[in-house]
This record gives structure tokens, sequence and C-alpha cells, in this order.
């Protein structure tokens, strides 16, 4: 896959090792990640480029996790979010709820929890492709 077909995704996350994890799978499935640490630089990255999916975690100033998501949510509503949390699915779920995230995985970054959320992004997206 060339460079102009990777799809881009936007990384929130300060934790070297989370961060290069998720870098690898993304890689992986032929998604270019761009990565942050800070939520201002973040924010501001997302206000001048699209980003089909974000994968938000903690920040260099420890910014709440929920609000982050929120804030990005509201920032670019058409991008789909990945949260990566050791909040429980159904208090995300709660605390999410009207914000349509794609859901949520464990700050370890389980493969296969990460791969079935991106299984389903990638439905939904050829989903719209196909319509």
């Amino acid at each position: 896959m060339n460079q102009e077909t990777k799809r881009k995704a936007l990384l929130l996350e300060k934790d070297p090792a989370v961060l290069e994890k998720i870098q690898r799978m993304l890689k992986d499935r032929s998604y270019e990640p761009i990565s942050f640490s800070d939520k201002k630089e973040a924010l501001a990255a997302l206000k001048g480029t699209f980003f089909p999916l974000a994968v938000t975690g903690l920040t260099e100033n420890d910014d709440d996790p929920m609000e982050v998501m929120k804030t990005m949510v509201m920032t670019s509503p058409m991008t789909s979010v990945i949260m990566v949390t050791d909040l429980s699915e159904s208090e995300v779920e709660e605390k999410a709820e009207g914000y349509g995230i794609l859901g949520n995985v464990g700050r370890e970054v389980p493969a296969e929890d990460l791969m079935s959320l991106l299984d389903a992004y990638e439905k939904i997206q050829g989903s719209f492709a196909q319509g």
C-alpha cells in the first residue's frame, strides 16, 4: 500500500511502551499513525487535518481521559475514537454515552481487543464507501 492510500490515525499517548505497541499494530493494518503526547498539540492537529481515527490515552499533563475524548469528539465529530484506559467497559460506556466512540482497550493494549475495534471501524468505513 503506498503512502497516499494509507489511512491517517492520530495517537495521543505519553507512555512510550503503550504508544509503540499501538503504532506497530496500526502500521500492520496500513495506517499512518501520527503521535502526540500533549493534548493541545493533538487538538491543534485535529483542527487542521482530518483524521478518520484517533486513539487516545494518557497525556503529558495527565488530563482527564474522558475530557480529552469529549473534546476530541466535539473538535472533530467525524473522527472515530478508541480510548486506551483501565476503566471498565461499563464505566466507559456510561461516561462516554452520547459521544459515539468506537470503544476502549486496556492500558496493556491486548492485540485482540484493538484488532476487534479496528475490524469494526473498517466495516463501518467500508459500508460508507459503498453507500
